[in-house]
């Protein structure tokens, strides 16, 4: 009875289960929206013609798969699946592996590989959401890496990279792409048509594209830059900030 009574509680107070399950399936049950939250690993999403979210959280220090250290948790709120990484954290991290020098390394890991004070880190959280979910990413110590999420909304990291890749064939949405420490990257199709604000304070603002620029808008003063522009006539709004970063627009090379 008491068991039966403590699995209601957590059904209908919206509290998620715990996971340490490196692989795992997650039924949608009328979400519309995944928001994907990670502290320390970075994230990497994609989509597939599927009707579940499917998750592999990876571990690895030095080589060692750390599954201790490794979790998950799941909680709803509305039509919003929020996948939210309770551990590993900095300082988890720190605690376990500590800086002999007496500071903390976090370190810049390209796609969840780096070294994390004095040992070398494999910190990753793969997603795929079934196509036309929403989503949202937000790191904080990772970096974020999305292909092809034509229902992304936006991906905002604290010390991370924010990459997002579209290739030819793939509508490309309106973005709002932020790394307050890292650099934005943003791969569009040729040709694409688009409405552009991009912004940097201490960073440059990079592209091999066409942009043709609101002059009155945009602004460039010592330590800051924003171009508000458009490519292809305009289109759907990408916003990309960086403020101690840079931020690359690139056309991507046609298949």
């Amino acid at each position: 009875m008491l068991r039966s009574i403590l699995i209601t509680l957590l059904i209908f107070s919206g509290l998620a289960i715990y996971s340490q399950n490196s692989q795992q399936e997650i039924a949608l049950e009328g979400a519309l929206e995944v928001l994907i939250q990670a502290s320390f690993s970075s994230v990497s999403v994609t989509t597939a013609s599927v009707d579940k979210v499917s998750l592999n959280h990876t571990l690895e220090v030095d080589g060692e798969g750390r599954a201790d250290l490794r979790k998950l948790r799941f909680k709803r709120e509305g039509s919003v699946l929020k996948i939210i990484e309770v551990l590993p954290t900095v300082e988890a991290m720190n605690e376990e592996f500590p800086d002999h020098k007496g500071g903390m390394l976090t370190g810049a890991r390209e796609g969840g590989v780096g070294v994390f004070n004095d040992v070398m880190v494999n910190s990753l959280l793969e997603v795929v959401v079934p196509q036309g979910i929403k989503v949202r990413v937000e790191t904080i110590y990772g970096g974020i890496m999305a292909t092809n999420v034509v229902s992304l909304i936006s991906a905002h990291a604290k010390y991370g990279k924010v990459e997002v890749v579209y290739t030819e064939g793939n509508k490309v949405p309106s973005l709002d792409l932020y790394s307050n420490y890292g650099a934005v990257h943003l791969t569009l199709p040729a040709a694409s048509g688009a409405s552009l604000d991009l912004l940097t304070r201490y960073g440059e603002l990079l592209t091999d594209m066409d942009i043709r620029i609101d002059k009155v808008q945009s602004e460039t003063k010592n330590f800051y830059e924003r171009v508000i522009g458009t490519l292809a006539g305009g289109g759907a709004l990408l916003k990309c900030e960086a403020p101690y970063g840079d931020v690359y627009l690139r056309q991507g090379i046609a298949d």
